[in-house]
């Protein structure tokens, strides 16, 4: 009997789980502006979005609420911070679909091969180098090709190369468990 109420109280249990989990990220995500602001230091060259998507990606493990988060991000960031202004919340979202796209893509066609930790690292590198086209083709388009790249081209490698590395790193622990 106690093993039958356990499984109807897992699904529930992963729904709360997941839901804590969006939230949480969701208002980390929406005070990274306000702590920008107050220690003055320009954390957005960070692409926290990008980061809080990862982190929602290793926490929960389930394609659909990466989607989910992909839109949500930019999204309530924009309606509760005022941050990104509309028309960039478009281009971001744009950016983050095509990653988790991506990379859900080239990962479920490549589930077979070896070497977890360096194949994620390649995968989610190479997702993120095509999402940020996505992302300055989007800006050229909507926004405007005169102020194109606003964070140096260096950040952005450093970032995308560190978060991936972490991300093959701790989504390697995280399928050994």
């Amino acid at each position: 009997m106690n093993n039958n109420l356990n499984t109807f109280a897992s699904p529930t249990r992963t729904l709360m789980r997941t839901a804590l989990v969006d939230i949480t990220l969701l208002v980390v995500a929406c005070l990274v502006p306000t702590l920008s602001h107050i220690t003055a230091l320009p954390l957005y060259h960070l692409n926290p979005m990008l980061l809080v998507l990862l982190a929602g990606m290793l926490l929960v493990r389930n394609r659909a609420n990466a989607f989910l988060l992909a839109v949500m991000l930019p999204l309530v960031s924009m309606m509760i911070v005022g941050m990104p202004t509309p028309l960039k919340a478009i281009c971001m979202t744009a950016e983050m679909l095509t990653l988790v796209g991506l990379y859900t893509l080239i990962d479920n066609a490549t589930a077979s091969a070896r070497g977890r930790m360096g194949r994620t690292f390649a995968i989610l590198l190479a997702a993120m180098v095509a999402s940020k086209i996505v992302y300055y083709a989007m800006k050229a388009l909507l926004i405007s090709p005169d102020a194109l790249i606003s964070t140096p081209l260096l950040t952005q490698v450093v970032v995308m190369v560190v978060a991936a590395l972490l991300f093959g790193i701790a989504g390697s622990r995280l399928t050994r468990n």
